[in-house]
């Protein structure tokens, strides 16, 4: 009896280390990097999540930023020009 209690032990925890390094791999491989610059602007914006600038949220909208060239028809309503100066002044634009 005891025996099979000692093998069940055994092969569940095989098992489990198993599985544990295969998602260490797998979340390896499909790791996702970010730009840590949407981040920044995250925190330059009011973080209203209104909807006036046209994007879900602020996060969008701060992606949206980070990604375009230029600020054309990128606005945010509830910040104004002084959070848009800040943003560029994050990202380096005018």
């Amino acid at each position: 009896m005891s025996q099979i209690v000692l093998y069940t032990i055994i092969t569940l925890s095989v098992l489990g280390i198993t599985a544990a390094v295969i998602l260490y791999f797998v979340a390896q491989k499909f790791k996702v990097i970010e730009d840590p610059r949407i981040d920044e602007v995250l925190e330059a914006l009011p973080s209203a999540n209104c909807g006036g600038c046209g994007f879900a949220g602020c996060r969008n909208f701060a992606e949206a930023l980070v990604k375009s060239e230029t600020f054309d028809g990128l606005f945010c309503p509830v910040g104004g020009n002084k959070t848009m100066s800040d943003v560029a002044a994050i990202l380096g634009r005018t």
